[in-house]
């Protein structure tokens, strides 16, 4: 998978990459200034929070902006808090997203998903927009559908998922997808799951108009079957037996979940002896810093309401495929394959495929 991997995390990709952190830090400036988060002497979170007026749903949102502007150089947090370190530039969205979409085109669902962030910041953290609001205005699906199915940053790891996928499976095999949301990876897999064929491909997602979205392209076209299912709830109250599949396949899901010690043990209990568990997943640069992108993916509630578990899982958001080896193999998984891993990169990590088998009992 050498040229695969060399085809999809290139130059190209971390110069897409490099306009996506200059335009999240410029979403972090916005909202700095727009709230005079920083002050010259240290102040507490919860103390800022009450200041601004700030909404609870915000407070991950706000936090990750300091955080990210600490790592920038610009503010210091200490036993009283955050303060500022050094004035920061001012907000030049506008510029830096005409410069980003002349430049990488390909990866234009991500730029306008932070520009949408861009314009509903001040809102959401008032409290006169949810984050779903400003994410979906009026419950536009299209852009969400273009980030994670063509764009160039987001939809790599369905297309990683999809060829291991192809790769692994045999003629009968039974298929959970968990998390399907647009349905990424089922469009890049439909016509090799009919041709091979498979026993059952079941397309699952807690979001009942995904589910409706993919039976109505996919259903009746071969051996697809569709259910809502939450990852954050035992699967047997869901319908889903034990050992009953021959593979369990997610991409960019199952780092959402609540408490993810308990869906991995969910998840194996499903999977038949021998059977793979196939995860995409997004990473964030190393051990220190932030994925900019946790400035836009922190507007949903779900991405931030999670549980800690140390030592692999500290915050909410991507884990780096070693924290998935080490989680995978505390639940019991083994065989635990990081594809590319995180030596290939030279320097920020970007994820991939992380494939691991059942274990015995």
């Amino acid at each position: 998978m050498a040229p695969l991997f060399a085809n999809l995390f290139s130059a190209d990709l971390e110069r897409a990459q490099a306009h996506v952190d200059r335009l999240c830090l410029h979403l972090c400036f916005h909202i700095t200034a727009a709230f005079q988060l920083l002050r010259c002497d240290p102040e507490l979170l919860t103390q800022l929070v009450a200041r601004i007026g700030a909404v609870p749903e915000s407070i991950y949102l706000l936090r990750t902006v300091l955080e990210i502007l600490r790592e920038e150089g610009f503010a210091r947090e200490g036993s009283a808090g955050f303060q500022a370190l050094a004035p920061h530039p001012g907000d030049e969205s506008d510029r830096l997203q005409r410069e980003a979409a002349a430049d990488c085109p390909e990866a234009a669902p991500t730029f306008d998903l932070i520009a949408r962030c861009h314009t509903g910041a001040v809102d959401f953290v008032t409290g006169r927009k949810s984050g779903l609001a400003v994410i979906f205005p009026r419950g536009d699906l299209e852009l969400w559908e273009r980030v994670h199915s063509t764009d160039r940053i987001m939809s790599i790891y369905a297309d990683l998922a999809a060829v291991v996928l192809t790769a692994m499976a045999s003629p009968g095999s039974r298929v959970l997808e968990v998390g399907g949301g647009v349905g990424a990876v089922l469009q890049r897999c439909a016509g090799f799951v009919t041709h091979l064929p498979f026993d059952e491909y079941c397309f699952t997602d807690i979001g009942q108009l995904f589910v409706q979205n993919a039976q109505r392209t996919y259903g009746g076209t071969g051996p697809f079957s569709f259910a809502t299912v939450d990852v954050d709830r035992p699967m047997r109250d869901q319908g889903l037996s034990p050992s009953s599949f021959d593979t369990v396949i997610g991409v960019n899901v199952l780092h959402s979940a609540k408490r993810l010690r308990h869906t991995l043990q969910e998840i194996r209990h499903l999977l038949k002896p021998g059977g793979y568990l196939i995860l995409g997943e997004g990473s964030p640069p190393d051990r220190r810093r932030h994925w900019r992108l946790d400035v836009v993916y922190g507007f949903l509630q779900g991405w931030w309401d999670v549980s800690a578990e140390p030592p692999w899982r500290l915050r909410p958001g991507f884990l780096l495929p070693q924290g998935w080896r080490e989680g995978l193999l505390e639940c019991g998984f083994v065989s635990v394959y990081l594809l590319p891993g995180e030596d290939f990169f030279r320097e920020a990590v970007r994820g991939g495929v992380i494939v691991a088998a059942r274990g015995a009992d």
